[in-house]
């Protein structure tokens, strides 16, 4: 299997990117043809976003030696460019967007995985800001598979990493058999606990919250989320993702990447007739 893999965390890191180089090892001790294109920093909760005024710059790391490059050397070298990865400065959908149409748009996926996430993205107050999530948003409106993947750290044993990442690349290599949905991914949650978990198919729990910021001084705020007041609903309803983390379990919903909804589904008739009659005649745009 060929894979992208970008990420909201950034660069590997053992504070704030810690799973990305064992999930690359594990896929491709599996066998597995993986290409990497992260942010050159953290950029969580920024979801599927482009910084449209920025130049975006590409820098190089040799995940074997550590070393950052401005410059790709020996290009042509298999063993230097399978242990390259890619580093722009920018967002995840950024990453995704150009390693498919210019850095890579000469291989064909059949995946685009987000992630693995630092921590859960579960209910939808997490999932629509998460960029992980947004990684894989960019490789489904670019006509690819994507699945976004979580780890939801209780510790970071060894042993507990590497059951995620058999996990997770087992549930990427089930639903690539199945029939995949128009405009369709997964959302993947996966606990890290000592043994393998059971899996459910879930659907995102409806959360909300308040303040996300606190002031610091003058008129200056930071971000500064209160997870206690987020978090306050610990088990969630049955059958949701939340629910089936808090039970042990790995969550995966399925998604689509538009915001679109049946309108018969609000069960309100919005009677737009009764004001056609204030408009003009429709006509089509030039």
């Amino acid at each position: 299997m060929k894979v992208l893999i970008s990420n909201d965390d950034g660069p590997p890191s053992l504070e704030e990117s810690p799973f990305i180089l064992p999930f690359i090892q594990h896929l491709e001790n599996l066998g597995w043809d993986v290409k990497v294109c992260l942010p050159d920093s953290q950029k969580s909760w920024i979801a599927k976003s482009f910084m449209i005024k920025q130049e975006i710059h590409v820098r190089y790391y040799n995940r074997v030696t550590g070393d950052i490059s401005d410059e790709q050397h020996h290009d042509n070298d298999f063993v230097l460019a399978s242990i390259t990865l890619y580093f722009l400065s920018g967002t995840p959908a950024t990453c995704v967007n150009i390693a498919l149409n210019h850095l890579y748009k000469d291989e064909v996926f059949d995946m685009v995985i987000g992630g693995p996430n630092y921590g859960r993205n579960i209910s939808t107050i997490f999932t629509l800001a998460s960029g992980t999530v947004g990684a894989a948003m960019e490789g489904v409106l670019n006509k690819r598979k994507a699945i976004s993947v979580s780890f939801c750290f209780c510790n970071r044993r060894v042993e507990c990493i590497q059951n995620c990442c058999e996990t997770a690349s087992d549930i990427i290599q089930h639903v690539y058999k199945y029939p995949w949905p128009q405009n369709g991914m997964y959302n993947v949650n996966i606990p890290m606990l000592d043994s393998k978990c059971p899996i459910h198919i879930t659907k995102f729990h409806q959360a909300s919250y308040g303040s996300l910021f606190e002031k610091v001084e003058g008129e200056k705020f930071k971000f500064a989320p209160d997870f206690t007041a987020i978090n306050a609903d610990r088990d969630g309803l049955p059958g949701t993702d939340k629910w089936a983390l808090m039970n042990g379990c790995v969550s995966v919903t399925p998604m689509v990447a538009s915001f679109q909804t049946d309108a018969s589904a609000y069960n309100i008739d919005y009677n737009f007739e009764s004001i056609n009659s204030n408009y003009a005649p429709l006509e089509k745009l030039p």
